[in-house]
């Protein structure tokens, strides 16, 4: 097998295009570090990918990603597993229609879809760098394209719409991931975010049912099945065509253009120097 005795560690790994990526990445011998937050599906998933696969090297981790105390107890169980990181892949998201906030304070949007990419990032970098010829994805999304930044109101308060705060959260995505390939530069480490496309997963449908019924029509009529939606996930993951490649945006396996914002080198700054300044991290990345 091409990847036998690399590791991959995929966030959201129980449902969707993270689900079908870590079946993909199993049967091409990577050792999965997978991590979800509902212990059935954890049990179902592992079971599932391990039939399919024929691999057993599939370890899942139980983690709620909006809790930043989590994500970093998360960090600590992954370096204690794995002594190498091949590949990370920030692939947990969600929608939250409603304004709502976690145990820390942040709004649930902004800590899922961009602090715990961010944070957890940080915490498994030093692994990562030490891994030869290394990857970091995020899933980002196209939503980012039609929306913009405001910096004296990162996480809507006061304000909250759940479509535009999910716009918002994966053009943080795309900014982080320009921001964070240009701090890895002269490092054997990339970094490049994706695109997958409209998908027919269970996304959205911890919402209420007015919205999952709005979203469920949407998908019925114009969404991807979860195979065609991980294709991009899985092409950056493990693919030869990009092992030198970093800093891009990704849909269709190709490099395409994000949007004026996301390419604002100072507002990429900005957005990096308050997200340290809100999660308090006693070591700045990569100083």
């Amino acid at each position: 097998m091409p990847h036998q005795g690399k590791v991959c560690i995929i966030t959201g790994a129980t449902d969707g295009i993270g689900k079908e990526a870590a079946l993909n990445l199993a049967k091409m011998g990577f050792t999965l570090g997978l991590v979800g937050r509902n212990t059935e599906k954890i049990s179902k998933t592992k079971s599932e990918i391990i039939n399919a696969s024929g691999n057993e090297n599939v370890t899942f981790f139980k983690a709620n990603l909006s809790s930043m105390e989590q994500v970093r107890q998360l960090a600590k169980e992954i370096q204690s597993t794995f002594d190498r990181i091949d590949v990370l892949l920030n692939n947990a998201g969600a929608y939250f229609s409603e304004f709502g906030k976690t145990e820390e304070g942040f709004e649930n949007t902004f800590a899922l879809n961009h602090l715990s990419y961010f944070l957890f990032t940080d915490l498994l970098l030093d692994t990562l760098k030490a891994t030869p010829k290394s990857r970091i994805v995020n899933v980002a999304s196209d939503a980012h394209l039609n929306t913009n930044l405001n910096f004296d109101n990162l996480q809507g308060q006061g304000s909250y719409k759940g479509w535009p705060a999910y716009c918002k959260s994966k053009l943080c995505n795309v900014m982080f991931t320009y921001e964070l390939a240009r701090r890895l530069e002269g490092s054997a480490t990339t970094v490049n975010c994706l695109h997958p496309g409209f998908v027919n997963s269970n996304f959205g449908n911890n919402n209420k049912s007015t919205i999952r019924m709005g979203l469920t029509a949407a998908k019925v009529i114009g969404a991807i099945n979860v195979r065609n939606g991980a294709k991009t996930s899985i092409y950056l993951t493990s693919s030869a065509e990009v092992e030198n490649v970093s800093g891009k945006y990704f849909s269709k396996c190709k490099p395409k253009t994000s949007s004026a914002q996301s390419q604002n080198v100072e507002d990429q700054r900005r957005l990096w120097n308050m997200s340290e300044q809100l999660l308090k991290l006693t070591i700045s990345l990569l100083e």
